[in-house]
């Protein structure tokens, strides 16, 4: 079995990196051989073309203009077996029908669909009798968890991100931390701000909290990530519970609980299926609930360690890249072309 990924991004994009970069290197240490093309332009599109006669698989990662449709036609004429996978809402940021619309065709000829949320297998179905559910995997050969707490003079609430994108739900955490600040000694450390000024005024704010923004991580390196969460005590992931979140692969959580660091998040998207509220982390819906549970997660530095530990194996049993790249491999096997 010959494998060519056609990856909407370069590895500094997190969508393309776990479900395409880090997923053809677990491949390609099994023996199956693997080619990767990533981005758009000229280049791109001959590169595909001049590969496309090379492998038996295509798998089109969360690419789906009317280009990715000609060329998915293109391959599935020739005998292809072809694989359509998508980790966010089909019409994007903005919600553009015409992009639902392109993923729906995606969809319908494609070999199977490959997914990374139940929300997104509940729409895929509509269009292919193979769907499968592939999580977005966290490679732990990276993710090595620090084996003291963080700083004994304060607690270090974290997030890491794209600021440009989550800067509205980042909001929801102001009120709680206003409130918290007073009673605890805490840092903020927010990653991934990329110069939004929102972010900065409104947690530059907040009194009596140590406050660090980190504009940018560059996740080219496997390291970077990883290292940045090392130092949270507490990860946070706020989400509004929007129609576009609603699609959401917890990614974020993902990362933190595989550093073996509890998370607080919103109960939305697959965040309701990741995080088992009480052991592994919580699940706050209003600003009461994130305050009540930063709180107790301040306060009981032994829940955080023995729900750190719980994370870390619910990412070694379910949504580590081994586990996912077997599964892969398993649909590739059995969806006929």
């Amino acid at each position: 079995m010959k494998i060519l990924f056609f990856l909407r991004y370069f590895r500094d994009q997190a969508s393309s990196r776990v479900r395409g970069f880090d997923m053809a290197e677990e491949l390609k240490r099994r023996g199956i051989n693997c080619g990767i093309i990533y981005g758009s332009g000229k280049k791109n599109l001959l590169s595909f073309l001049l590969k496309l006669m090379k492998y038996d698989v295509i798998y089109f990662q969360k690419r789906y203009s009317e280009r990715d449709i000609k060329l998915n036609k293109l391959a599935r004429m020739i005998g292809r077996k072809t694989f359509f996978d998508i980790d966010d809402n089909p019409l994007g940021v903005n919600l553009n029908p015409k992009r639902g619309r392109q993923a729906e065709t995606m969809m319908k000829i494609s070999s199977a669909v490959i997914v990374g949320s139940h929300k997104l297998r509940d729409f895929a179905q509509d269009f292919n009798k193979h769907v499968c559910l592939i999580p977005s995997p966290v490679d732990l050969n990276y993710y090595t968890p620090k084996k003291n707490l963080g700083n004994p003079n304060y607690t270090t609430l974290g997030w890491i991100g794209n600021g440009i994108v989550y800067k509205n739900d980042l909001q929801m955490l102001i009120k709680p931390l206003e409130s918290l600040g007073g009673k605890y000694s805490i840092k903020l450390t927010l990653i991934g701000a990329l110069g939004q000024e929102e972010i900065y005024e409104n947690f530059g704010r907040l009194r009596n909290i140590r406050l660090e923004i980190i504009d940018w991580v560059s996740s080219v390196d496997p390291l970077a990530v990883p290292s940045s969460i090392s130092d949270f005590d507490i990860g946070l992931y706020p989400l509004i519970n929007s129609e576009y979140n609603l699609y959401k692969c917890s990614l974020k959580a993902l990362e933190y609980m595989a550093m073996e660091v509890p998370v607080i998040a919103s109960p939305v998207g697959e965040n309701r299926i990741v995080i088992d509220a009480g052991e592994n982390g919580f699940l706050a819906s209003n600003a009461k609930e994130w305050e009540e549970n930063i709180s107790y997660l301040i306060e009981n530095e032994s829940v955080r360690k023995r729900m750190g530990k719980l994370g870390r194996r619910k990412i070694q049993e379910n949504y580590s890249t081994e586990v996912c790249a077997s599964k892969l491999i398993k649909v590739f096997e059995n969806v006929e072309g």
